[in-house]
């Protein structure tokens, strides 16, 4: 389970433990490249003591020179060695420069003294060992004869060569070493990349933090694609499967007959809330309910924006008295629908929603429509969302993936919690596509152009009709512009743009892509 759990941070974070080691990699290689060669070159001395006429002297000369062999072997190191290298092979350097260069090894059970010089060049790390193990050669010769006959000598047995390639830097070791460095990076910087992200990337994610199930997914649509219009969001367009989806799973959650007033709101703005509640009225719309979209955002109302609608008035109007529901209900071109603007911003909007009015408002409008769909204020920027929840029979909470932290959502549905408001299940807006998605919006097209399925209705149990305003449609992207020229779809992953207020209704077909 454990190594599951690794593996799926790394699929996920594939891109951030591939950068990782890309980077180390190219550090590797810079450094690499950086680092000036150095050419190691080796000479041997073989140090030889007068063996004796007897076997015991022999004995002594062998333990003599293993005692002396690694004084000889320090001085290799010393001004006294090599000054006369240097001076010998001009160099412009002291003996505490080249001892930097230069060092000796006395390999195990041998009387022999490894002397290795380093230096830029092939040539010249060699001549420098043979320098030096000239210069020990005499300058031992020299001590060993200044209290009478010399018992020990000095003789090279090996000279030094010149290197054909430099000792460093090791090429293939650093490439070896830079990418078991890059694995491990690539692997760290994906596990700390998942364990420092707060924002929901999943729908597990919310299940973490919740015990309300997610009742619908969005993916993500970017601008690129073949988008339809909301209004168009039939049952042979795949794009409005996850609409269509979320339509099912709440008529799974309000049974038939009950007062339907639904709340959509999120934690943040810019998580879709409110081209999620468009949506999801054009759904029931589609499915055979009469369904009254309200924009009861009172502090930064969209809907008539999205839509192309009148704003002058609307629900602050409809609340303070001043009109009557019916007055100022906005019908659209799409069947069973119909839109009630914002109206004026109050100066009081928590009150205004918090009052008795509201109430008597929310009586009146499930009394006219199957479905009430109410677009409000994010709950952690305002009350205005926990005034309604307490009202409605259930509210639908919406979740931006990639946008929203964790402890946004925990917050916020702690505060739904507290006013013990019905929460009906959390939506997942734009959610990458991934193969599965692909293949299943390949499969529903294809099974579209051979099918004339209609939705089944739990709520209404009415079909979606066929109206002339399907063969409108229909006429309308025969029709389409060059994709320069096209309306942009309404969505609910893209806040990018949003149209100008000359333009028609979404229904009868505005471009809106928006993630508020």
């Amino acid at each position: 389970m454990i190594v599951q759990h690794y593996l799926t941070i790394l699929r996920e974070r594939w891109v951030y433990a591939l950068s990782t080691a890309f980077v180390v990699i190219a550090a590797v290689a810079g450094i690499t490249a950086l680092q000036p060669p150095v050419y190691e070159s080796s000479a041997n001395v073989f140090v030889r003591t007068d063996p004796g006429n007897s076997v015991t002297d022999r004995s002594a000369a062998a333990d003599y020179a293993r005692q002396q062999i690694d004084t000889y072997a320090d001085l290799v190191t010393t001004p006294i060695v090599l000054d006369p290298a240097i001076r010998s092979l001009d160099l412009d350097a002291d003996a505490g420069q080249i001892s930097d260069r230069v060092s000796a090894d006395v390999p195990e059970d041998t009387l022999l003294i490894s002397i290795t010089a380093r230096a830029d060049g092939s040539e010249a790390s060699a001549k420098l060992a043979n320098a030096v193990a000239e210069s020990l050669q005499e300058q031992v010769a020299d001590l060993e004869t200044t209290s009478g006959k010399a018992t020990v000598q000095l003789t090279v047995v090996t000279p030094a060569t010149a290197p054909k390639a430099p000792s460093s830097p090791n090429l293939t070791q650093n490439l070896v070493l830079g990418f078991i460095a890059a694995i491990l990076a690539g692997m760290l910087s994906a596990v700390l990349r998942d364990r420092l992200d707060n924002k929901v990337r999943k729908a597990d994610h919310i299940e973490q933090l919740t015990d309300a199930a997610v009742i619908g997914t969005v993916p993500l649509i970017t601008a690129g694609e073949n988008h339809v219009f909301v209004s168009e969001h039939g049952s042979q367009n795949v794009q409005a499967e996850p609409y269509r989806e979320l339509r099912s799973n709440l008529r799974f959650l309000e049974p038939r007959g009950r007062s339907r007033s639904l709340l959509v709101t999120s934690s943040v703005k810019g998580e879709g809330k409110s081209v999620t509640s468009i949506n999801l009225a054009s759904a029931l719309a589609r499915g055979g309910d009469r369904v009254l979209l309200v924009d009861a955002d009172l502090r930064d109302p969209s809907v008539h924006r999205y839509l192309g609608i009148e704003g002058g008035a609307g629900l602050s109007t409809v609340l303070i008295g001043d009109t009557e529901l019916k007055d100022v209900v906005q019908s659209m071109e799409l069947v069973n629908l119909a839109v009630l603007a914002s109206g004026p911003i109050p100066p009081n909007p928590a009150e205004l929603l918090d009052s008795e009015q509201m109430t008597v408002f929310l009586e009146e409008a499930t009394n006219q429509y199957d479905a009430v769909v109410l677009d409000s204020a994010p709950v952690l920027a305002a009350t205005d969302a926990i005034a309604m929840a307490t009202r409605v029979s259930g509210t639908v909470f919406v979740a931006r993936n990639g946008v929203v932290r964790r402890t946004q959502i925990t917050q916020a549905l702690r505060k739904i919690q507290l006013v013990r408001a019905r929460l009906l299940g959390l939506v997942l807006n734009g959610v990458p596509r991934t193969t599965g998605t692909t293949y299943s919006q390949s499969y529903g097209s294809s099974y579209a152009e051979h099918s004339t399925r209609k939705d089944p209705d739990t709520w209404a149990h009415r079909a979606e009709p066929e109206n002339i305003y399907s063969k409108q449609l229909a006429v309308r992207q025969a029709e389409a512009p060059p994709d320069s020229d096209r309306e942009v779809p309404l969505s609910a992953s893209d806040s990018s743009r949003r149209p100008d207020l000359g333009c028609r209704s979404v229904f009868p077909g505005t471009r809106v892509t928006s993630n508020d």
